[in-house]
């Protein structure tokens, strides 16, 4: 019983791994996207806006 118990643990930790890893990779495409379509605006204004609200 332990070691189907610690397989069961193993796809687990290692479909999290895999969740982590995708919405990484869609933060990092929507960013490309931004970059692509839009330029540095974007993220320069949002960098001015983030300030912004913390002071």
């Amino acid at each position: 019983m332990s070691t189907e118990t610690g397989h069961g643990e193993q796809q687990e930790q290692r479909a999290r791994v895999g969740l982590l890893a995708a919405a990484f990779l869609c933060l990092v495409a929507s960013g490309g996207l931004l970059w692509w379509r839009y330029g540095g605006a974007v993220f320069n204004d949002l960098v001015t806006a983030t300030l912004a609200w913390c002071f």
